[in-house]
């Protein structure tokens, strides 16, 4: 089959559910996936796709692949589907500390917290040869798709992995000069906002907080730095991502660091927390 015939085929299966635009973004993802799949196979690999389509999956779930950067990464219904605000986040940082701190020749010793599928970690590493992370997570399947793609991104030497509920730590590890993280900040209340291809299929225990305390994960971050003893020559950059919904309360958890500041993303909407401390 070749690619119009490919197009031809998804346009007729898919077009009283989806819009053109749709179709089209579909047959961005799938005519290279089936570059390796047997031609004798395709049809029937298109058919399985579309009526996954069709049941409400998602694209990056059926064929176990989401873009992120310039990175391709596996993902699962273990982990959530990388966001283009995490993107923006990881762009972000990489960019203060290129422009600012020579980050492709600085040893640096960071944390992500709630990393899944190691998407914020695996970029930056890879982007910053001498940087080193501890990424943790409360789901071991998502711990397995992270060593996966740093394997797969080439970044496992430098990349620890530690299966943990973080909400029952008492303590950061030490020599930290960097911690990201975008945790579960959803409240419960805010599920009629979302579309059902993520709430039927990404994993709630990444995407919900509970409604009495939407920002227990940034209390409990802002907690541990608090009693994190600080070297004054060497401070400990913090980079979140947050509810757009929450951004001055979320803020504010973190103005005893001294330097903390509200960022937008592209759209505009308060999503990122950088503070020094």
């Amino acid at each position: 089959m070749n690619p119009n015939q490919v197009k031809s085929v998804l346009n007729e299966k898919l077009s009283k559910d989806f819009n053109p635009s749709e179709i089209h973004a579909f047959g961005f993802w799938i005519l290279p996936h089936l570059e390796s799949v047997v031609e004798a196979l395709r049809p029937k690999e298109i058919d399985f796709i579309c009526n996954e389509l069709l049941s409400g999956k998602p694209i990056q779930y059926i064929l176990e692949a989401a873009f992120f950067g310039h990175l391709t990464l596996k993902v699962n219904p273990s982990t959530l589907i990388p966001r283009p605000e995490t993107e923006e986040l990881c762009v972000l940082i990489s960019n203060y500390y290129g422009d600012k701190h020579n980050g492709a020749s600085t040893a640096l010793n960071g944390l992500d917290i709630g990393t899944g599928s190691g998407c914020i970690p695996v970029y930056l590493l890879e982007k910053h040869p001498k940087w080193t992370f501890t990424a943790i997570d409360i789901s071991e399947d998502a711990l397995d798709i992270a060593a996966e793609n740093a394997v797969h991104v080439g970044v496992q030497e430098r990349l620890i992995l530690q299966a943990c509920d973080f909400l029952s730590l008492n303590s950061l590890p030490a020599n930290l000069q960097l911690i990201t993280s975008n945790p579960p900040y959803i409240k419960q209340s805010e599920k009629s906002e979302m579309h059902s291809n993520v709430l039927d299929h990404e994993p709630h225990l990444a995407l919900f907080t509970p409604e009495t305390d939407p920002l227990i994960f940034y209390k409990h971050i802002a907690n541990l730095i608090k009693k994190s003893p600080r070297n004054p020559a060497e401070p400990l950059q913090i980079w979140l991502e947050i509810n757009q919904y929450l951004g001055t309360e979320t803020l504010n958890l973190f103005q005893f660091c001294g330097s903390a500041e509200l960022l937008s993303d592209l759209s505009g909407n308060p999503r990122f927390i950088h503070a020094q401390y």
